[in-house]
């Protein structure tokens, strides 16, 4: 429950921090291509796990994608983007062991997030 709090804070802070600088465009694919290729190098998954990480994380980077690329300032769409995060969670806890899970939240997510920040802040 932690991580998810400092997941959450940590996001809202880098799309304020954002929202000064312009509008972020997020590419949708390149962004499910590489939390695929991490999850499965990081989480060892099995290809049924694959299968089903690789149409949520495209699913969800899409709907994170269109959130972030309308218009608008980040400080809005901050309530959107939790609800994106905590559906993605729940979605992967259903596929995910609760090992997995636990490298998930320690090691990947917080690669995921480096990622993200650096593509975000090279827009």
């Amino acid at each position: 429950m932690l991580t998810k709090t400092r997941l959450l804070v940590f996001l809202t802070i880098a799309m304020l921090s954002l929202s000064a600088s312009g509008q972020v465009k997020m590419n949708a694919m390149e962004m499910a291509e590489y939390q695929n290729n991490l999850m499965k190098s990081e989480l060892h998954l099995d290809t049924a796990q694959f299968e089903k990480v690789e149409e949520l994380n495209l699913r969800y980077s899409k709907k994170t994608a269109e959130l972030l690329n309308k218009e608008g300032s980040m400080f809005g769409k901050i309530g959107d983007m939790k609800k994106i995060k905590k559906a993605k969670y729940a979605e992967l806890e259903q596929i995910l062991t609760k090992e997995q899970m636990e490298v998930y939240e320690d090691d990947v997510e917080p690669q995921i997030r480096k990622t993200l920040r650096k593509k975000m802040s090279e827009e």
